[in-house]
């Protein structure tokens, strides 16, 4: 309930500012390769796409929909809970605890997984792993 004179509903010294959908965000974008992390931030889908084609002997095409099989997605998971580890109050310090982070990260021991990875998803028949 609240207590005020008629027509002063909208006086600013009634109000309470509110933040609408979570406050905002940060956009954080990042990739990987068998030969490391992949901070360069020129690339856009098309030239890896390209780059790939004309450098990758192989590739492993992987559903969208089937992170299993994917490790870039459990890249994610690890930096998200590195950082969360940290105290941030800024968008700064998220960047430089990001990147920071984002080079401890052993990339090469979730890529060497990938065979696990592909028999742990054959094995459970499409139900969930461990991975």
């Amino acid at each position: 309930m609240v207590w005020r004179r008629k027509n002063e509903e909208l006086n600013p010294k009634n109000l309470v500012g509110t933040v609408k959908y979570g406050g905002g965000g940060v956009l954080v974008w990042g990739c990987m390769s068998a030969s490391g992390l992949d901070n360069d931030p020129m690339h856009t889908p098309l030239n890896v796409r390209l780059w790939c084609l004309y450098n990758c002997p192989q590739n492993l095409t992987t559903p969208p929909q089937l992170p299993d099989l994917n490790p870039i997605e459990h890249i994610w998971r690890k930096l998200e809970v590195r950082v969360r580890k940290h105290d941030i109050e800024t968008k700064s310090e998220l960047k430089t605890v990001m990147m920071e982070e984002w080079m401890n990260i052993d990339e090469e021991k979730l890529v060497k997984s990938i065979p696990k990875r592909l028999k742990a998803v054959v094995d459970a028949k499409g139900y969930p792993t461990q991975y």
